[in-house]
């Protein structure tokens, strides 16, 4: 009587519970994976230099980041939304993005607003190391650019 009871009892307790989103406890119980809701993240530090040529460093130049992912057919899709930067005087980017959703691969295009240098850009993947199933951990993204100028 007592095991049909404790059976009634947990099953009961799994199914609100589950009602609720509080699915882990009992999952976890008889050896599945532990459900976790939410967004996975990770940190990512985001700096470069932009100089000409001759390695002169570009002051205000346009840096723009746009994360980006493959699906299962290989194929690069792009986040809606781009971070935009603008270099310093010493020609230099830095941002540090905190709980970001982790895609694998960013794109980054720099840009001259006065027109005087040729934009470019490159395509990178960034690998996170240090955390977990949920949290990615951190990466670095790390990219320098000399330009040149236009004919």
């Amino acid at each position: 009587m007592k095991t049909k009871l404790r059976i009634w009892t947990n099953t009961l307790i799994g199914v609100i519970c589950g009602l609720l989103g509080i699915s882990s406890y009992s999952c976890a119980k008889y050896g599945a994976p532990t459900v976790m809701y939410g967004v996975p993240t990770g940190d990512l530090v985001f700096e470069g230099k932009v100089s000409d040529k001759t390695g002169k460093p570009l002051e205000g130049i346009q840096v723009i980041r746009r994360g980006g992912w493959k699906d299962g057919t290989n194929t690069r899709h792009w986040e809606d939304r781009a971070d935009t930067l603008y270099t310093d005087s010493n020609g230099k980017i830095h941002k540090e993005y905190d709980g970001i959703f982790p895609v694998r691969y960013q794109k980054v295009i720099v840009n001259d607003p006065a027109g005087e240098y040729q934009s470019d850009s490159i395509t990178s993947k960034v690998n996170y190391t240090g955390g977990n199933s949920w949290d990615k951990g951190k990466a670095t993204l790390k990219t320098d650019f000399k330009l040149r100028k236009k004919n």
